[in-house]
């Protein structure tokens, strides 16, 4: 086999394994890294100190990993096994060959749980050096939070064939406006119930 046909049946299978797996991944990723920028961003807000962040950020992203993996596992489950019921029943809108088609749920749950961490790390990240104070720390995890949006919708789109840079700017637009709402919330909150710790 040539190189140039080894490469085409490589560019198919990664093409094939990206879009079995693309749900999970933009998923996983852009949930993890929003969740924990929205509650670093909040943290900041109410002024708690960088190890409390760093704690509160490990351990929401590993709650995260868990419960969206679990979740992703559930639901692939059920989506399989309704799949295969109304196929067994003869329904005739169904497609025969559906049921082969899914991704397997242990497949998923586990691409899910990898990209949510993935994405649930990015923020923690400045606040892990001990060296920057609390608020360069914030705009660091600000900054690597919109690249990884940003690279996150334009990998997607690479994938899909859509507009990359329209792709990137949307991601990373509608994402972000969880993270001002977490450090608005965070300000308020600190107000309201006069938190300084």
């Amino acid at each position: 086999m040539n190189k140039v046909n080894l490469l085409n049946r490589r560019s198919v299978t990664l093409r094939r394994a990206g879009a079995e797996s693309i749900r999970e991944v933009v998923f996983g990723v852009e949930d993890g890294v929003v969740q924990n920028a929205t509650l670093i961003a909040g943290m900041v807000g109410a002024s708690l100190s960088a190890g409390i962040i760093v704690v509160a950020g490990v351990i929401n992203a590993a709650a995260g990993v868990l419960s969206m993996s679990i979740g992703t596992y559930l639901s692939s489950k059920a989506e399989r096994d309704v799949r295969m019921r109304t196929i067994a029943e003869g329904d005739s809108l169904a497609d025969p060959g559906a049921a082969s088609n899914g991704t397997s749920p242990v497949r998923a749950a586990t691409v899910m749980a990898a990209a949510y961490a993935c994405g649930a790390v990015v923020p923690v990240l400045p606040f892990l050096t001990q060296t920057l104070s609390t608020w360069t720390a914030l705009l660091v995890a600000i900054v690597l939070t919109l690249l990884t949006l940003f690279a996150l919708g334009f990998g997607k789109a690479a994938l899909s064939g859509q507009s990359r840079w329209r792709s990137g700017l949307e991601m990373l637009v509608l994402a972000s406006v969880a993270g001002v709402l977490g450090y608005l919330i965070g300000v308020v909150g600190r107000a309201v119930f006069d938190v300084d710790l």
